[in-house]
């Protein structure tokens, strides 16, 4: 019959989602109450009808003061006392349980809003003075029960039916907004995992995100036939010295969004940009051949991507790109922001190969070389000397013999 508050303290979403709900319930009780009032007033019980009276008085008073400085701590409070107390003092008035129509049932709402809001230790607070408040009602009844108010017989059946079916209601209502918060706030959980989930596959490889979400670490792998390619735009440097910072970060994103495309069409796994370096491989799955296939693929479709983007938006850059394969460790780092990389003599080499490529070239290893010569025009550049490392045989990749 009395309104109870939601007692907990979320964020300022939730507290304005909180606010609300109380105000609803407090404005549906206070009107509930003025029909209590105006029926025990009918029927010549007039203390009856002043204690739901004193519930109207005291919520609107507290609604007045909701936007006070502590207004909504006053209608929290005020509306948990009330729903306690005043179903108590209503049965006294009304000579106990039968002659009250059982109405201090209401006095229920109270725990059951704390334990909904507030929490299972202050809740039992609450049930704790609900318990106290019946037993000391069932003295009322001792030794026997008889009718002993101005209300008809029949009055008071209607009555019984009222606050048992009315406490059910507001129990029920109670519970269908908790689990609805609760479902919104799983679904929200939910969401937020899925969003976690396809941001690690974004960054990570799929075998490699599976075993991150089940808690595997270190993660750590030799890979054996790993192509590693790496690209650089030549030019961009003075690019980025003439233009604003909104253009250069356009045009990277245009760049290498199209070697995105690329690389996933030819299954590759792109490892990481460094600047307006672009760094991918191929070989965590499928045969080498395959992968260093798909890695020549990937560097020739690049080649002709950033060919055709120069040439519409007219600008002086280029394209140099160096194949290897080799054998790599392969790891994820960090815990903050995951990082797969990998390390290994076979890395190097093919950043080298990238440095040492004159511009508009694909330059690759012999290694390389012998994986896809079936498929791919290649021309010999004899032993090529390398910085930091040992030389080479080397060969530009001129196109596919398909």
């Amino acid at each position: 019959m009395f309104a109870q508050s939601p007692l907990i303290k979320p964020d300022d979403e939730e507290m304005g989602l909180q606010r609300r709900l109380l105000i609803l319930s407090t404005l549906m009780m206070t009107g509930a109450a003025v029909f209590w009032s105006a029926l025990y007033g009918y029927f010549g019980e007039i203390g009856a009808a002043a204690i739901p009276g004193t519930y109207v008085i005291l919520s609107l008073a507290s609604l007045l003061t909701l936007k006070l400085r502590h207004g909504f701590t006053l209608l929290r409070s005020s509306q948990l006392a009330c729903s306690l107390l005043l179903p108590f003092f209503l049965m006294w008035e009304l000579g106990g349980f039968v002659n009250s129509s059982a109405v201090v049932v209401w006095s229920f709402t109270s725990p059951i809003g704390a334990l909904m809001f507030a929490g299972r230790r202050q809740a039992a607070l609450w049930f704790i003075g609900f318990i106290l408040l019946v037993s000391i009602g069932s003295t009322i009844e001792y030794p026997a029960v008889t009718i002993d108010n101005l209300l008809p017989a029949g009055v008071v059946v209607v009555l019984f039916v009222m606050n048992l079916s009315g406490v059910s209601i507001v129990a029920f209502v109670m519970m269908s907004y908790f689990v609805k918060q609760k479902n919104t706030a799983l679904d929200l959980l939910s969401l937020e995992r899925r969003r976690s989930e396809q941001l690690i596959e974004n960054m990570l490889p799929a075998s490699i995100s599976e075993r991150l979400k089940n808690e595997q670490r270190p993660i750590a792998d030799q890979l054996d036939n790993v192509t590693i390619i790496f690209a650089d735009i030549v030019g961009f440097t003075g690019y980025a010295m003439d233009h604003d910072p909104d253009e250069i970060v356009l045009l990277l994103d245009r760049i290498f969004s199209d070697f995105d495309r690329l690389s996933a069409e030819q299954g590759l796994e792109k490892i990481k940009t460094i600047g307006d370096a672009y760094m991918v491989c191929s070989g965590l799955q499928g045969t080498a051949e395959t992968n260093a296939r798909g890695a020549a693929h990937f560097a020739l479709a690049a080649m002709a991507d950033l060919t055709k983007i120069v040439k519409e938006e007219r600008l002086d850059l280029n394209l140099r790109i160096g194949i290897h394969t080799g054998t790599v460790v392969a790891g994820v780092i960090g815990e903050q922001k995951y990082s797969y990389d990998i390390w290994g003599d076979a890395v190097n080499i093919a950043a080298r190969l990238q440095q040492t490529a004159l511009p508009g070239k694909i330059l690759i290893s012999r290694d390389t070389v012998d994986l896809i010569s079936d498929h791919f025009e290649t021309v010999p550049q004899g032993t090529t000397t390398l910085k930091g490392h040992t030389p080479v045989d080397t060969f530009v990749l001129a196109g596919s013999k398909a």
